[in-house]
């Protein structure tokens, strides 16, 4: 699991970037200033930090100066978040050590195909693609219905009135529409989180795939590759 470390003077930004990142293969952490995510680092290990530049107090490029100049903490992959392209803000992110600048607001994709390339991951791993589509689970001998919301080639987030726990292991089956049409994904999946749903009675799980059956990755590779234009 990598650890990504999302700098930002506001939480209503770190929140909305949070949940970019709401993936099995991350470990999410926030800061609200340069000082708290220096303090998380060093005694995290971040494998990623997404710093804004231009954050009060303490710039992101300071920040990531500071960082560079410090023994032991140094190793960190760092990406500025700019608000624009405009060649005097790239040039800070260059000049204080970053590996890489993204612009904000940070978008889903770009953000995704920015971490895999830092991180030395395939893309269509770091992506969840949105999907709305039946689901049926069965949790021992019991058999439930449920909605997806976004799925990747490591795991599926779905919504259901089913009580589940975390650690549970269900199997599960969906279709997806691939470039060769429809395909039914069949896996087991480990429920790994536990949020509230969009009604009092249905919960959100977040869940890691175990198990494929039938091609089942090489179906939801394909939808990927659909939706995004990109078959890495």
């Amino acid at each position: 699991m990598k650890k990504i470390l999302l700098v930002d003077n506001t939480n209503v930004v770190l929140e909305m970037e949070k949940n970019l990142l709401d993936r099995d293969i991350f470990k999410v952490f926030t800061a609200l200033t340069g000082e708290e995510a220096i303090r998380i680092h060093r005694r995290e290990k971040m494998d990623v930090i997404v710093m804004d530049l231009n954050m009060p107090n303490t710039p992101g490029d300071e920040v990531c100066r500071l960082i560079r100049k410090s023994s032991g903490i140094n190793g960190v992959s760092i990406m500025l978040a700019t608000l624009s392209e405009d060649e005097a803000e790239i040039e800070r992110c260059v000049n204080a050590g970053a590996d890489a600048h993204i612009k904000k607001p940070l978008d889903r994709h770009e953000l995704a195909e920015s971490l895999a390339k830092i991180l030395g991951i395939p893309t269509r791993q770091a992506i969840r693609i949105l999907v709305k589509v039946k689901l049926s689970g069965r949790f021992g001998n019991e058999f439930f219905i449920a909605n997806t919301v976004d799925v990747s080639v490591s795991g599926l987030l779905f919504e259901s009135d089913r009580e589940l726990a975390i650690g549970d292991t269900i199997e599960i089956s969906f279709f997806l529409a691939g470039m060769s049409g429809f395909s039914r994904v069949i896996a087991k999946s480990e429920v790994m989180r536990i949020a509230p749903g969009d009604s009092e009675k249905n919960k959100r799980y977040g869940t890691r795939f175990t198990e494929f059956k039938e091609g089942g990755v090489d179906i939801i590779r394909d939808f990927i590759a659909k939706k995004t234009g990109k078959s890495n």
